[in-house]
């Protein structure tokens, strides 16, 4: 057969992961061909595909007339960000500046944010400004899973944003980023329109935490009912105790301003998540409101308190103490004393290890995460989110992957304080489901480190 007439079979090479073959493909004359290919170099992800695929999606003039070409781009785009090879970048870069394609722009936008190099931050907030909302919000994904804080003021800029998506990306990306000037900007957005927007919001500044903790009291205290409630609940998530005598004020006396019915439900159910049993009388009395709503939450959060939902759980060290909370049902045990703990959810689906590291010597935050990189790559975890936040002077880390031989999820959150470190180590052997994500979130956005000499 002729060489121009040559149609590889790209499902047999792929499954073969016969790169070489696939790399050929990419050059075929036949677009369908190249489409295939790249897709499949997309599922390969092998680093020998980086250059040929940089050529792919090069963007050529006369392409304009041809736009069915685009899709050959997009799977390029789309295996670049797979395989994560810094080559790829300066291509990356033309392709935002130069393609017509939204959609191969926006690709392309993301496998810079996979990257993750912080070089690329100042073409992410240029694409901030696209007239494309998709590239936009892809802008925004990519400056949070880079952790740009230079790129904090462009991202409060875009929480206005006129398409919700942008403006749910902006709020996710400012809390990946997690730098304090973001809360006061967030507030405004816990009224926004959309009701995913505001979601976000609430759990990014839950996720904040005590840096939060003065600019949601400001906001309760104000005279919207509306933001009112969505500060209360924040706080509850939040769950710092200064809260309760606030709150128990709000359910006990009859001030105008405490009437509403969403106030006082949402006031009901942030007590309920604090657990203080000081709010206990205060909800007894709230149980004969005449507003079903507020009944109802009153009512779960003296179960919640009178259950002991939630456990706290202290454990004193000579220094660098630790607290967090956990459900009720979990089980924490002492493996190594002071060192090391164990956890299991009622039904053993997740198992998690808590580890304290003291010889660090002049390891840094940075130094950590690299060889958390060299963990996942020796034991053949393959990477699905990375981030890093600072609450304070707390420093943290994320790593989720797939374990490929266990088909196990893997999370990993460290947290570095000064010269104390701990990572907390969660094996998961199924999809999470909303319940066993609420326990997760509850362990790490409550885990903290206390340091008393300092």
């Amino acid at each position: 057969m002729p060489e121009d007439e040559y149609y590889p079979d790209i499902d047999s090479l792929e499954r073969k992961r016969d790169v070489e073959g696939l790399i050929k493909a990419l050059q075929h004359k036949d677009y369908l061909v190249r489409k295939e290919a790249a897709r499949s170099l997309k599922k390969v992800g092998d680093e020998r595909a980086v250059l040929p695929l940089t050529k792919t999606l090069k963007f050529e003039e006369w392409q304009s007339d041809s736009p069915i070409l685009s899709s050959v781009r997009e799977f390029s785009a789309e295996a670049l960000s797979i395989i994560g090879d810094e080559r790829a970048i300066p291509h990356l870069i033309q392709s935002i500046r130069e393609d017509k394609d939204d959609e191969v722009r926006w690709r392309s936008v993301y496998a810079l944010g996979k990257i993750g190099d912080r070089s690329v931050v100042e073409v992410l907030i240029e694409a901030l400004n696209s007239e494309s909302w998709i590239v936009r919000e892809n802008a925004a994904r990519a400056l949070g899973n880079i952790g740009a804080y230079e790129g904090v003021d462009s991202l409060i800029s875009a929480l206005d944003d006129r398409e919700w998506r942008v403006r749910k990306n902006t709020v996710i990306a400012l809390g990946e980023i997690d730098d304090p000037d973001a809360i006061r900007p967030l507030l405004k957005l816990l009224s926004d329109e959309d009701a995913d927007v505001r979601r976000k919001t609430v759990d990014v500044l839950a996720h904040m935490g005590d840096v939060a903790y003065y600019p949601l009291m400001e906001l309760f205290q104000g005279k919207d009912w509306f933001t009112r409630s969505k500060a209360a609940e924040v706080l509850g998530k939040i769950g710092d105790r200064r809260a309760v005598p606030l709150f128990i004020d709000t359910l006990t006396t009859n001030k105008k301003e405490n009437r509403n019915r969403y106030v006082k439900g949402r006031v009901a159910e942030a007590l309920g998540n604090i657990g203080d049993v000081r709010a206990i009388d205060a909800l007894i009395g709230t149980l004969e409101d005449n507003t079903l709503f507020v009944r109802q939450k009153a009512e779960e959060a003296l179960i919640k308190i009178r259950s002991g939902e939630y456990t706290g759980n202290f454990t004193q060290f000579s220094n660098g103490s630790i607290s967090f909370n956990y459900p009720v049902d979990w089980t924490i045990k002492t493996i190594v004393t002071n060192e090391k703990f164990e956890a299991n959810n009622k039904d053993h689906t997740i198992k998690l290890s808590i580890y304290r590291k003291s010889d660090l010597e002049d390891t840094t935050f940075e130094d950590l995460i690299k060889i958390w990189d060299e963990i996942f790559e020796y034991q053949n975890i393959a990477t699905t989110t990375k981030s890093t936040s600072q609450m304070g002077d707390t420093r943290a880390f994320l790593m989720i992957g797939d374990n490929l031989k266990t088909n196990n999820i893997i999370m990993i959150v460290g947290f570095m304080l000064y010269d104390f470190f701990y990572y907390l180590h969660f094996t998961i052997k199924s999809d999470v489901n909303p319940e066993d994500q609420e326990d997760i979130d509850l362990i790490v956005n409550t885990f903290r480190i206390h340091v008393s000499y300092i």
